[in-house]
């Protein structure tokens, strides 16, 4: 079974490749020349609807291979399911996409974009910001400086989603000042799904934080569980790339949310 461990030595490698190729000076030149097109943080907001981010994975340790999909199509079908952000996997080796994938969506999409991948570095939180991010995943227990990293992506114009799996790293998410939380329903040992944790430690999280809850989302009936438990948006991925009929799924999923919302 391939572990974090693996997966983030592989990431460092890659980002040493990438910061040789092109510094981090260049990478800031980029970023005059891209604008960001719409706020992550505010598109998740309201106050009756629970909001459904749509991820484009090709892949994944668990699933293995998901999808041929090319990221426009699936931007597309997104958009027009009215989802209310998007999603790209940029990790190479595991999750079979890349960077450009971002860019690419960037390009098209009127929707605001997170970029998911194992962020190590300021450098690619500056990466994330040249390829058109609206917004940057940063693992609570993986990025070394949580409250910079938050600090940089605001001074960058975009938006940090913490993700968390246990109370400790909901403590330094919000210590290091936190606007968006998620909460990975998933077990990286072995890769099973708890809704539980969503529901436990969204206890935890203050009503000006939005919370976010990831992975394992499948039916119906999960859309009304979590949003039962306060989450204020849901991340979908393997359920739509997977499945048979996108825009079925990904309309299925964005009605059930509505009028969902409940206080925490």
């Amino acid at each position: 079974m391939i572990k974090i461990s693996e997966i983030i030595h592989y990431k460092k490698e890659s980002l040493n490749r990438t910061q040789r190729y092109k510094p981090l000076s260049e990478l800031k030149k980029d970023i005059k020349r891209v604008k960001i097109r719409n706020n992550f943080r505010k598109a998740l907001s309201d106050p009756k609807d629970v909001k459904i981010i749509c991820e484009y994975k090709p892949a994944s340790p668990s699933a293995g291979e998901i999808s041929n999909m090319l990221v426009e199509d699936a931007v597309n079908i997104f958009e027009s399911g009215c989802t209310s952000a998007i999603s790209i996997l940029t990790e190479e080796n595991f999750f079979k996409s890349s960077i450009d994938n971002l860019k690419v969506a960037s390009k098209i999409s009127r929707l605001p974009l997170l970029r998911k991948d194992f962020i190590l570095s300021e450098y690619q939180i500056y990466e994330s910001r040249a390829a058109g991010a609206s917004a940057v995943l940063l693992i609570a227990d993986t990025y070394p400086d949580l409250r910079g990293g938050i600090a940089l992506c605001e001074y960058l114009g975009m938006d940090a989603l913490v993700e968390c799996k246990n109370e400790n790293e909901i403590n330094m998410a919000l210590e290091a000042n936190a606007k968006i939380i998620g909460i990975n329903n998933r077990n990286f040992q072995d890769f099973s799904i708890d809704f539980n944790r969503t529901k436990e430690l969204s206890k935890m999280i203050p009503s000006d934080v939005l919370l976010v809850s990831e992975s394992g989302l499948k039916t119906i009936d999960d859309v009304k569980l979590l949003s039962q438990y306060g989450a204020d948006a849901l991340l979908v991925g393997t359920t739509i790339m997977a499945s048979s009929s996108i825009p079925k799924k990904v309309s299925e999923l964005v009605n059930a949310a509505q009028n969902s919302k409940m206080k925490r």
